[in-house]
């Protein structure tokens, strides 16, 4: 009886990971699909790129949804981990704010409609992922804040608007820039919200005595020939 029920678990163990290998395999069919095709890709071009057919991908995923809640989450993560990667190690305030918002960036440059894909699919399921990995990236700001915050003696319960509405900024910023890059290239945009964010941040470190260089790049907002 024992030797029966080890022989079925090691069955189940090996479909399991069968499973969750051939998930990962749609998963980057599809994310494949979306780059090729753009943000409203469908099933049958999703099918084409994994090299299968619908109703075989649907052995694997409960239905669309859940396929496209798949790919957002894993964009999602690359997304989390790119920043987190970038702003480790970085100490200097200033220097935080343009590595996270550079690593942001980034990533909507190199996969735009792969972002565009995560923006655009209004379902409950792709909704709560795009929430977590907002408030995700909000969470790792707040915590860099309430550090510097302690540090200058000051009460952390600040950093948490703080954290969140530098999110939403840099996030509102780069959905406009998808669709206007030819206003500006990344590095510019990178260095212009870097400049207008840690312009307010400025003000709070001076709080403890410090110097803080505040004033804003006259470049970045020439003035207008007569």
């Amino acid at each position: 009886m024992a030797a029966g029920g080890a022989h079925t678990d090691g069955r189940r163990t090996r479909w399991a990971e069968h499973r969750a290998a051939r998930r990962l395999v749609l998963i980057d069919a599809a994310a494949d699909a979306v780059r090729e095709h753009g943000a409203n890709v469908g099933m049958d071009e999703i099918a084409r790129a994994a090299g299968t057919s619908k109703p075989v991908i649907y052995r694997y995923f409960t239905d669309k949804a859940d396929l496209y809640r798949a790919v957002v989450t894993q964009m999602a993560g690359s997304l989390l981990g790119r920043i987190v990667a970038a702003m480790d190690g970085v100490t200097e305030p200033r220097a935080e704010i343009a590595a996270g918002v550079d690593a942001f960036l980034s990533v909507l440059e190199e996969d735009p409609e792969l972002y565009r894909f995560a923006m655009t699919h209004q379902s409950d399921a792709v909704d709560d992922v795009v929430r977590d990995y907002t408030a995700g990236i909000g969470e790792i700001i707040t915590q860099r804040l309430r550090e510097h915050l302690t540090e200058q003696g000051r009460d952390p319960a600040a950093a948490a608007p703080w954290g969140i509405a530098m999110v939403g900024l840099i996030r509102a910023a780069g959905d406009w820039w998808l669709d206007h890059r030819a206003a500006m290239s990344r590095d510019q945009l990178a260095e212009y919200l870097t400049a207008l964010l840690w312009g307010g941040a400025a003000g709070v470190y001076t709080l403890g005595g410090g110097s803080a260089e505040s004033r804003v790049p006259a470049h970045l907002f020439p003035e207008r020939e007569p």
